[in-house]
């Protein structure tokens, strides 16, 4: 191992650190590991290092190449995909086509799954697959309360099956375009992977994991909810009540009224004058400006909403009015770079959406008031809102609805949208044009027919993800170019070297699954794509088929809640233990990576 070697790790390690305890956000750590291997080689390449054979310009990228995540073919594809399956859930298609789906369920656990396996994947493998968890969710979710169905033995497969789905074409999920655009500078390959180049593998192992539900996973899924979490009105949220002077509350206790007793919520702490009251908060008297904290139902709350002797709070201690014909709606947050710990009053549910944040889901406050409590993606919140911005809504990438509604999509832009989507895909695999010209193409066609809003393309974007993109597709770079690549890939061919070539693909398997849950899958890829083709290289084996371990792997790491981020959104909902994704999950991909391994070395002939 040389010096340069060394220092390559060295960064990697931090990396890993970075991503793994979340000290920074992803794509800041990203940023941060872009502009330190860029750096190094202006700041410290010098004679004095050159003469003890250590060239630090070599090694690493210069400022052009650790600029090239920003332009990279696999960053602008992913960003397009964003925006097109942000333009698809805004017209309504998927969750019309879902609505009419989930009927055909039954009380057969077995239909039950077959049921989301058919519908969630193929999805997924024509627009992120995590949008297609994300407009999902709330459907799974009604089914459920409908039916008297655990969630939780839903979701769970929802989220495994959506990312299943993935692998089934290029642009299931961005882990297979970040790979396709490695692989176009291994001269070995030096071209872009096909659309449909891997698709009968990937219905390989979408059939592996459903016949892996219907016999075994099924029988591991948590066998009840450990809390209900409905879609109607019977779900406990946290609510303030502000006293007005007019109350005729003013000057008793709680407990000397009948307010408890019809009201039926479940009284917290009582907050005046910023200090907080919470074994006393019933016997009390109570004075005008006072703040109860309780929890109820929607049914409750909405009793409050119309009563005269308290005042619902927004979470900011505002009254935000909204038309008679209003609604009390339940959302699941999911804009990770939106919900990262910020205040309802710092978010403005009013100016950005039109709604009042009325409460949240939650077992305990820790803040004094609502307005402090922080709030965070997977988390679910009560929203007061009217008909108009609803529909808005609905379609905003930030949450998902969880409450049911009789909605009335635009049919033209509807199918329009979905006839872009296909059009792109198409084109892709029939014309000469590459994934991310079509995919572009496909932007403006949705902003030139309004599918989707010229001032909505950038809110569809996970721009996370993108900058994590950016920033980790250099670091390859330098993995490639001082030789750490090479050398990890030797080192495991060497120890490897007597093994059957399926126990190696297995091995690199295994190392991506647990790669993948440390960090995340993109950066997985990143950093193992150019051991596999050192690899691949050292023995003497075709590099594409090599690669596509590294791709199934990060794509279908199933161990924890972190791993991916459709397991992030499930987890949020409070229906699991951290636990029970390794518990269903890690038998599933034992059984993938002898499944892939084995066909990837029949099917290629490795």
């Amino acid at each position: 191992m040389t010096f340069e070697m060394g220092l390559v790790f060295l960064i990697i390690g931090v990396a890993l650190y970075l991503f793994a305890s979340e000290k920074l956000p992803l794509d800041i750590s990203a940023l941060v590991i872009l502009v330190t291997i860029t750096s190094i080689p202006l700041l410290f390449h010098g004679p004095w290092l050159l003469e003890r054979g250590i060239d630090l310009r070599s090694a690493f990228p210069t400022v052009s190449e650790g600029l090239s995540g920003l332009s990279s073919t696999a960053t602008v594809t992913v960003l397009a995909m964003f925006i097109l399956s942000a333009g698809i859930q805004r017209s309504g298609l998927i969750h019309v086509i879902s609505k009419r789906v989930f009927p055909l369920m039954s009380s057969s656990e077995t239909r039950q799954i077959l049921v989301i396996a058919l519908l969630v994947a193929p999805i997924s493998g024509f627009i992120n697959n995590t949008a297609a968890v994300a407009v999902t969710i709330p459907l799974v979710l009604n089914l459920a309360e409908r039916g008297g169905y655990a969630a939780s033995r839903l979701l769970l497969p929802l989220s495994f099956f959506g990312m299943l789905g993935g692998t089934l074409t290029l642009i299931g999920t961005s882990t297979n375009i970040l790979a396709s655009s490695i692989l176009v500078d291994v001269p070995e390959f030096s071209r872009e992977i096909d659309m449909f180049e891997f698709t009968h593998l990937g219905i390989i192992v979408l059939t592996t994991g459903l016949a892996y539900f219907l016999l075994v996973g099924r029988l591991l899924l948590p066998k009840k909810d450990p809390r209900k979490l409905k879609t109607g009105s019977s779900e406990r949220v946290v609510i303030e009540l502000a006293v007005p002077e007019e109350s005729d509350l003013v000057g008793q206790a709680l407990e000397e009224t009948d307010f408890l007793e019809r009201s039926t919520l479940d009284v917290l702490r009582l907050v005046r004058d910023g200090t907080s009251r919470i074994k006393r908060a019933t016997s009390t008297a109570l004075k005008p400006g006072d703040v109860l904290m309780v929890r109820g139902n929607l049914r409750q709350i909405m009793d409050q909403i119309k009563a005269e002797r308290v005042v619902v709070l927004s979470d900011f201690g505002q009254l935000r009015r909204v038309r008679d014909d209003g609604y009390l709606v339940r959302v699941l947050l999911r804009n990770r770079m939106l919900f990262a710990g910020r205040t309802g009053e710092e978010v403005d549910f009013w100016e950005r959406y039109r709604a009042r944040l009325i409460g949240m889901e939650a077992q305990e406050i820790k803040s004094r008031r609502l307005g402090d409590e922080p709030l965070h993606v997977g988390e679910v919140v009560l929203l007061q809102i009217s008909e108009t911005a609803l529909k808005r809504l609905r379609r905003n990438p930030d949450v998902v609805v969880l409450q049911e509604f009789d909605e009335e999509f635009d049919k033209r832009r509807m199918w329009i949208a979905g006839g872009i989507v296909a059009a792109v895909v198409l084109a892709a695999a029939l014309t000469p044009l590459p994934i991310v010209v079509t995919a572009l193409i496909g932007v403006i066609a949705m902003v030139i027919t309004g599918c989707i809003q010229k001032e909505d393309v950038y809110k569809g974007v996970a721009w996370d993800v993108i900058f994590l993109l950016a920033g980790v597709i250099p670091l390859g770079i330098a993995m490639t170019k001082s030789g750490a690549a090479a050398w990890l890939g030797g080192l495991l061919a060497d120890f490897s070297g007597t093994w059957h070539p399926v126990f190696v693909l297995m091995a690199l398997y295994a190392i991506t699954t647990l790669l993948t849950e440390i960090v995340s899958n993109n950066a997985a890829v990143v950093i193992l794509v150019p051991v596999a083709v050192s690899l691949a290289q050292t023995l003497g084996v075709p590099v594409f088929p090599v690669v596509l371990v590294v791709m199934f792997a990060a794509s279908t790491s199933f161990l924890s809640p972190v791993g991916y981020q459709t397991n992030t959104m499930i987890y949020g909902t409070g229906l699991y233990k951290f636990t029970d994704f390794a518990k269903v999950g890690a038998p599933l991909n034992a059984l993938l990576m002898v499944v892939t391994s084995i066909a990837i070395w029949i099917l290629w002939e490795v």
